[in-house]
């Protein structure tokens, strides 16, 4: 309704003298019949996320008056419908949005397949050949292979696609979008898509690797592998990956008993999509495409909770990984209920290089004939994050496969939550893995609060949950030998309420908030980590110099492992990195220091904690000195912590009696 022409000049029609003299050239602007406004600004970012009550007549006068928009952020705008109101403007001109890079519209629960087909023709997709990336995570459950054949025909150059929470879109669609996009798809969110039977898009290529492996096993292993491979040929020839695939093509081969259907369907299909990229290529006028498999330029793949209960996903991790040609950075099993161990093998083997974060929690493996982890633990050293967590068919007991996470020394995040894992496993993970940030070992009983220290040797993590795990001794042990410790038990430390106020601090101060100063503001409340702090203003102003000292470290020192509302912070995403999706982001801190020169940009704010330790070295973590003259009353506090060695600058607890703005 804001943007009724009436109202608003009905708004500048008031006393107010500073509108006196704009009021006339407002009262003539009239730009309905335009397809892009005469006045339009120059903006590039547009974010209208969480707007819950602008409607698809408001989006569309924001978008006619920003012709160089680059970056739009539409999540959660619940009454978002583009059914009617970009139809109706397709008559009189389609917007020319021709920079459009990348367009978020999760939680718009009114974008159904007919709404994003007026959408995109509404913005003139075909003409975007910049557009990269798309965000559909929980849109309209109506959704469904009818928005593959849109974005198939404007998307070629698709980098990121999610499809979160799409219920109803099947095998064929994900194949088609797949395909298309084959020279250019790095990141495929495909989280509880109940319709998509992997097995159906993949047996042939499974089928056609087994025939390779029989036809060339003593002759050459590098005839089995993909043309598209980048990593090391030898070293794969050494740790059993040829025999792990082989079992893994086996064993889906013998899971369908009608696989000769199967196979014929996945074969149609592959017909159906080069039949339908050569229609829309006579209409594109592009020239030939280089000949690539479907998912052989991903980076991050995320199959949680895909397909139902009744399709059986034997082998189709190994033939994902043979076909990625060792590419993946970032993958998610979660709640997969048929995953071989030789699957898990052959993708560590292929990604061992650049595979940073695995998630296979509620994930059921099937004993084959290649039943050891070693192969996978092996390939895995370069690992960052590993969530293993109630995955009841793993021995993590002493003496099985589960001990061999110690040779997992890069590790920054580990959560085996309800396993069987033993004190001295732990012990030993605490030992080798200097780098481990955060540990989760929460309702694991052959655990006791002893097996989480190594005496009182100083340990550098920041988030520990060991909830339902056997308590010999106080709590307050682990803060002792744990000095960084900002979580314990999903709760803030005392030092982790103090960190968490200075990043909320920090972030209004660099938004421009204002607080009260009024006697109304003095009182004290409380905040959501259960810590009492005032909200009373200093008198005495601020200096810049005294609130940019918070921003020379990652945000995760100061945050953790936490999604609590104070942690909300700004949001940069990093495609030379590869963290541009599966709501991955950088701070503000790690966008100056470790991703400079590199392709970024904004993604909004948001709560969440910096990933940029879990992809990348981050620098924002090195340990440097302290400014001892300016926080003196500190000094005991932290030689006593060991904040001394892990923060240049630390909590100051002043700030929080300094008015805060730029005003």
């Amino acid at each position: 309704d804001c943007f009724d022409k009436k109202k608003i000049v009905e708004i500048r029609a008031a006393s107010n003298p500073e509108y006196s003299q704009k009021e006339e050239r407002r009262q003539s602007h009239d730009c309905s019949g335009m397809a892009i406004c005469s006045c339009s600004t120059k903006v590039t970012h547009l974010d209208l996320s969480r707007c819950r009550f602008l409607t698809g007549e408001g989006i569309h006068f924001c978008l006619k008056h920003t012709p160089n928009i680059e970056q739009l952020l539409l999540s959660s705008a619940a009454r978002f419908d583009a059914t009617e109101v970009f139809a109706q403007h397709n008559t009189v001109g389609a917007l020319k949005l021709r920079k459009l890079e990348y367009i978020d519209l999760s939680g718009c629960s009114r974008m159904d397949s007919i709404a994003l087909k007026h959408f995109m023709a509404g913005i003139q997709a075909q003409n975007i050949r910049s557009f990269r990336l798309l965000d559909l995570s929980g849109v309209s459950s109506q959704i469904d292979d009818d928005i593959f054949g849109t974005l198939g025909f404007w998307g070629n150059n698709l980098e990121s696609l999610s499809l979160a929470g799409a219920k109803k879109v099947t095998s064929f669609g994900v194949g088609l979008i797949s395909y298309i996009c084959r020279d250019t798809l790095k990141s495929l969110n495909l989280r509880g898509c109940e319709g998509v039977n992997l097995a159906k898009l993949l047996i042939a290529d499974g089928y056609d690797i087994m025939l390779s492996i029989q036809a060339n096993i003593d002759a050459n292993h590098r005839l089995i592998l993909p043309t598209n491979f980048v990593g090391d040929s030898e070293i794969l020839s050494t740790n059993g990956f040829f025999a792990a695939l082989c079992n893994s093509m086996r064993e889906m081969i013998n899971a369908h008993s009608n696989v000769d259907v199967l196979i014929d369907a996945s074969r149609h299909y592959m017909q159906g999509y080069k039949r339908l990229e050569q229609r829309w290529s006579n209409l594109w006028g592009g020239g030939e495409r280089r000949e690539e498999r479907i998912f052989g330029q991903l980076e991050q793949l995320d199959i949680g909770m895909i397909g139902h209960s009744g399709i059986k996903l034997q082998g189709c991790i190994a033939i994902i990984a043979w076909l990625n040609g060792g590419r993946l950075r970032q993958v998610d099993l979660c709640g997969l209920d048929s995953i071989l161990l030789s699957d898990l093998s052959v993708l560590a083997s292929t990604s061992r290089h650049r595979l940073v974060s695995l998630s296979a929690s509620s994930s059921a493996t099937i004993p084959s004939t290649i039943n050891s982890l070693g192969g996978f633990f092996h390939a895995m050293k370069n690992i960052s994050e590993l969530d293993l967590s109630c995955c009841d068919h793993w021995d993590f007991g002493r003496g099985g496969d589960g001990a061999m996470i110690v040779m997992l020394t890069t590790l920054r995040s580990l959560k085996l939550d309800h396993t069987n894992i033993n004190g001295p496993t732990v012990r030993a993970v605490l030992a080798k893995s200097k780098r481990l940030l955060r540990l989760s070992v929460r309702g694991c009983s052959n655990l006791n609060s002893n097996d989480l220290h190594l005496g009182n040797r100083l340990l550098g993590l920041i988030d520990i949950d060991c909830r339902d795990v056997q308590q010999i001794q106080l709590l307050s042990k682990l803060r002792e030998v744990c000095p960084f410790l900002l979580r314990l038990n999903n709760r803030c430390t005392a030092l982790g309420a103090k960190m968490l106020r200075a990043h909320r601090s920090n972030f209004l101060w660099r938004v421009g908030a204002r607080e009260r100063t009024d006697n109304k503001s003095k009182k004290r409340k409380s905040s959501g980590d259960g810590v009492v702090a005032t909200s009373t203003s200093s008198e005495n102003g601020a200096d810049n110099d005294d609130f940019s000292t918070f921003t020379n470290r990652c945000s995760t020192l100061w945050t953790g492992f936490s999604q609590a509302k104070d942690t909300e912070q700004e949001m940069f995403a990093c495609k030379t990195c590869s963290m541009d999706g599966f709501g991955r982001f950088v701070c503000i801190t790690c966008v100056k220091l470790c991703h400079k020169g590199h392709d970024v940009f904004s993604m909004g704010s948001g709560t969440g904690y910096c990933d940029c330790c879990i992809f990348t070295p981050c620098k924002c973590l090195d340990r440097g000195p302290v400014n001892e003259d300016q926080y003196n009353d500190l000094d005991h506090i932290l030689d006593i912590a060991g904040l001394s060695e892990v923060f240049e600058v630390p909590f100051d607890p002043s700030v929080f009696n300094v008015r805060r703005g730029r005003g």
